[in-house]
């Protein structure tokens, strides 16, 4: 069900019957020395893709990049600023209200994109009384971090945190062939966010935050990525989605 894989009389005909859109948000940023760079997206696409396939809807392709200024020190990471992220979403979301899409569920894999996305929401509902719009953070999902607590403990962090990197291992498994699994010990500095690039790079100088990836397993990813899946279809239904 992923939109770009679909032609555009294919799309019309699948408004007929269903306006709901999935859009899965992501950004390109670092993971500490054992995550992937493009952990928020892969993680928000594949669990948007077990949405789609389970509850028959349409899923756009990933918005790769986000709100992740405090990230820019770390090689390899990209940002849009907040003014310009709420530009972005509002310009695709309004693209497809204009075909017919009214219901915009957002899955999102970054905490960065969460303020942006929802001041995105309140600009677009000015005026508009039939859009519906979601934000589903799938790892602040109940049953996601109840699953983690009980298999990582106080290991799994706030960034780079064990669950994503199992989920990226799971989903991705040959860009982990040449990354070392290790142990890694666990500091948790007292920082007031939000942090500058440089202020970020001096708290957390590997690019953890108070987690331990090395815990992280391929098997937990599927557990986590298929809990996920499962709650966001059942909030579906309860919605109207």
């Amino acid at each position: 069900m992923e939109l770009a894989l679909k032609t555009w009389t294919q799309i019309e005909d699948y408004l007929k019957s269903c306006q709901t859109l999935i859009i899965p948000v992501g950004s390109t940023e670092q993971h500490g020395p054992t995550g992937l760079m493009g952990t928020d997206f892969i993680t928000a696409f594949e669990i948007s893709k077990l949405v789609g396939q389970q509850a028959h809807r349409l899923v756009a392709p990933s918005l790769n990049y986000g709100m992740a200024n405090h990230h820019l020190a770390f090689a390899g990471s990209a940002s849009l600023n907040p003014s310009t992220y709420i530009q972005v979403i509002k310009d695709l979301v309004e693209s497809w209200k204009m075909q017919g899409f009214k219901n915009f569920l957002f899955i999102n894999g970054h905490g960065g994109n969460i303020a942006p996305l929802t001041s995105s929401f309140s600009e677009i509902k000015r005026g508009d009384e039939t859009s519906k719009f979601s934000l589903i953070n799938w790892w602040h999902l109940k049953e996601v971090q109840d699953y983690e607590t009980e298999v990582f403990k106080d290991e799994n962090g706030f960034h780079a945190t064990c669950g994503e990197v199992s989920v990226t291992q799971y989903f991705c498994p040959d860009a982990f062939k040449n990354i070392t699994n290790v142990q890694f010990k666990i500091d948790r500095p007292v920082t007031h966010w939000p942090l500058s690039a440089t202020e970020m790079k001096h708290f957390y100088p590997d690019g953890r935050m108070a987690s331990n990836p090395g815990r992280a397993t391929s098997a937990h990813g599927q557990i986590i990525a298929q809990l996920a899946a499962a709650k966001i279809c059942d909030s579906m239904k309860s919605w109207g989605f």
